[in-house]
């Protein structure tokens, strides 16, 4: 590894690096790299796994099989990995750990260490089915080729996060176009019959100023939202921490349900001591949150269902419960509904996608925790949970 290779050698990994200076999509890139290594040593097959949530994943293999091969966590590629050392195996290892690929007839497989800012990210298998097997000069090859695909790989997906997040921006700046100008052209269609009947003396009907209120308001909370958005990502939401009663709150966010929903039916059931429901929080960030939650309950659930507001306590948090019994969320929204500018799908409601994600970064700025259940057609449950002791 220390002995200086030949020109033509680190010609052609020159060669073969050149190709990832395009922009590439993530899969692109995979399949190039496991091309290019394997023309490097002359060698059939390849395949890239990357570290996921503390597994490795396949996420390129020209290996031609019918099924995945499975891979042990205590596994060469594990090994590889964690030492960030390559490994190169025979013939007979490979069939010993893996006989599902005997048929390939392979003779050898060298196992190349993926890494990034000297972390590892994954790893690199090159598989050759000739005569003979990788010699120290190919290794030795491929271990400088996968510091050129490793960062390959970290520029690609810096693309897709930077692609994916301009798609998001457009997303966004079309959804709040849209958004606004429906209460301002709700609000200029109101004004200008009440601007009219004003001056013909006419009689100015109650429902307009109504409907003008409730624009009004929808046109506020709008522009809160993008105000508070900003405030995240810049780390600048300003909170004012106090000492709080847990049900002082909770009522006060009822009388504003009440207010806004004077139809609905809104059930609170309290299981806390009333001497001990004292906590640190920002009573107006705690207020937003339970708004935003029963509002999401009103909206998300048939006028004549009752929705459920308790408190529960155990020895290290106060625990809040939001239940209604409305269309519900399906599965495959569940992991993604508190994404920024996130809509269920089917969801007909207006609004940026940004409620929730507001919510849960003020429970977790609080040190707490927030979890949704739900089943279609069944009802949601939101359960929030914030320490008792003094943050």
């Amino acid at each position: 590894m220390n002995k200086l290779m030949p020109e033509t050698t680190l010609e052609k990994i020159y060669l073969s690096s050149i190709k990832f200076l395009a922009p590439l999509s993530l899969e692109k890139t995979y399949s190039t790299i496991v091309q290019e290594a394997a023309k490097l040593v002359k060698a059939q097959w390849g395949s890239v796994l990357l570290e996921q949530n503390g597994e490795l994943k396949r996420v390129y293999s020209s290996i031609p099989l019918k099924r995945q091969i499975k891979h042990r966590k205590r596994g060469f590629l594990y090994r590889s990995f964690k030492t960030d050392k390559p490994i190169a195996l025979s013939a007979k290892q490979i069939a010993k750990v893996h006989p599902e690929i005997e048929e390939l007839a392979i003779t050898s497989d060298v196992i190349i260490p993926l890494s990034s800012q000297n972390k590892s990210i994954g790893i690199l298998s090159v598989l050759t089915k000739r005569e003979q097997s990788f010699t120290g000069k190919e290794i030795n090859t491929l271990i400088l080729f996968g510091s050129l695909a490793s960062l390959a790989i970290r520029k690609a997906q810096l693309y897709d996060d930077t692609k994916r997040d301009l798609e998001t921006r457009d997303l966004f700046i079309s959804m709040a176009g849209h958004e606004i100008k429906t209460p301002i052209t709700t609000i200029f269609g109101y004004t200008q019959l009440l601007f009219n009947n004003f001056h013909q003396g006419k009689k100015l009907k109650g429902e307009w100023i109504d409907s003008l209120f409730a624009e009004c308001d929808r046109l506020k909370s709008l522009v809160n939202d993008f105000l508070e958005i900003g405030h995240i990502k810049k780390g600048s939401l300003h909170y004012n921490l106090k000492e709080y009663s847990i049900k002082a709150i909770a009522n006060q966010a009822i009388n504003n349900f009440s207010f806004n929903y004077s139809h609905r039916d809104l059930i609170l059931k309290d299981y806390i001591s009333t001497n001990k429901d004292t906590a640190v929080v920002d009573h107006d960030r705690l207020m937003q949150v339970l708004i935003n939650l029963l509002d999401n309950a009103a909206k998300y659930s048939p006028p004549d269902r009752k929705i459920m507001l308790i408190l529960k306590s155990d020895q290290l948090n106060f625990i809040i419960q939001i239940k209604d019994q409305g269309i519900g969320i399906a599965k495959k929204d569940l992991p993604k509904i508190f994404n920024r500018y996130y809509r269920k799908s089917g969801d007909s409601h207006r609004g940026l996608g940004l409620g929730l994600f507001i919510v849960k970064n003020i429970i977790e700025y609080h040190h707490g925790s927030i979890n949704l259940h739900s089943q279609l057609h069944k009802g949601t449950t939101v359960e929030i949970k914030l320490p008792r002791i003094k943050i």
